[in-house]
C-alpha cells in the first residue's frame, strides 16, 4: 500500500515536469537542469535523480521570441494536465487521481515560499505590466 502511494506520487510529479519539458522544447527554450528528488543525486548530463522523491523542478532559459502566451503555456499547462488527468483517471488508480488533482490545484496557487507555478506566473504577469507601464 505504501509503495502504491509512493509510486503514484512519483508518476504524477514526473508527468508534471514532462509537460514543462514538452512545452520548453516545443518553443525552443534551453533546458538548464531537471531535478527529480530531494537528497543525494545521481547526475546524468542535465538531469539529477534522487532515490527519495518528494518534489521535482525544471530550470530553463526562455527562447528568443517568447511572449506571455508561450510563458503561460510552459508554466501553467502542467497544472491543467494534472487536473484533467485527475478527472479522467479511473478509481482503480485512486492515488494517481488524488495526487493529480492535488498537485494541479496546489501548482496554480501563487505561494511565494514554495515557488509554485502560480507564483512564477504571477511574477511574469507582473513583469509584463511593469514593462508596459514604463513605456
Amino acid at each position: 500500500m505504501i509503495l502504491e502511494i509512493y509510486k503514484s506520487w512519483i508518476i504524477v510529479l514526473v508527468l508534471h515536469e514532462c509537460v514543462h519539458l514538452f512545452f520548453i522544447t516545443l518553443f525552443r527554450g534551453e533546458i538548464d537542469k531537471v531535478v527529480i528528488g530531494n537528497l543525494f543525486f545521481f547526475n546524468i548530463k542535465k538531469v539529477a535523480i534522487s532515490p527519495i522523491i518528494v518534489n521535482c523542478s525544471v530550470s530553463f532559459e526562455e527562447g528568443k521570441n517568447w511572449n506571455l502566451f508561450k510563458k503561460t503555456l510552459v508554466i501553467m499547462m502542467p497544472a491543467v494536465v494534472n487536473i484533467i488527468m485527475g478527472m479522467l483517471v479511473g478509481y482503480d488508480l485512486i492515488f494517481v487521481k488524488i495526487f493529480s488533482i492535488f498537485i494541479g490545484i496546489s501548482s496554480i496557487l501563487p505561494i511565494p515560499y514554495l515557488q509554485t507555478d502560480g507564483y512564477l506566473m504571477f511574477k511574469e504577469v507582473q513583469q509584463v505590466f511593469r514593462a508596459k507601464k514604463l513605456k
